[in-house]
């Protein structure tokens, strides 16, 4: 799997979202809505999800890394990404 790119949109939240991004795949597929977070020192991402039908509370993702070695590649990118947009803020 190859990220060719990542393009991260500044939150309006606040709070523990920092950002969103979406992600190109092998210049052919595009996850979009990722959120980065960070809460408790830890930063991570929460994949694009949906309501379930009959849970009030209840959310499934509608795309996700099946493994962890996927999921950390994403992550690492993601979080690179939005530490080079953060720097052409300033």
């Amino acid at each position: 799997m190859d990220i060719t790119n990542v393009k991260i949109y500044k939150s309006r939240q606040g709070g523990p979202v920092l950002a969103y991004a979406n992600v190109i795949l092998d210049r052919q597929f595009i996850i979009r809505g990722i959120t980065l977070i960070e809460k408790d020192g830890r930063r991570f991402i929460s994949m694009p999800s949906r309501r379930v039908r009959n849970g009030e509370r209840h959310f499934r993702d509608t795309a996700h890394p099946l493994n962890q070695e996927v999921r950390e590649e994403l992550t690492d990118a993601i979080f690179d990404a939005y530490e080079e947009f953060l720097k052409a803020e300033k």
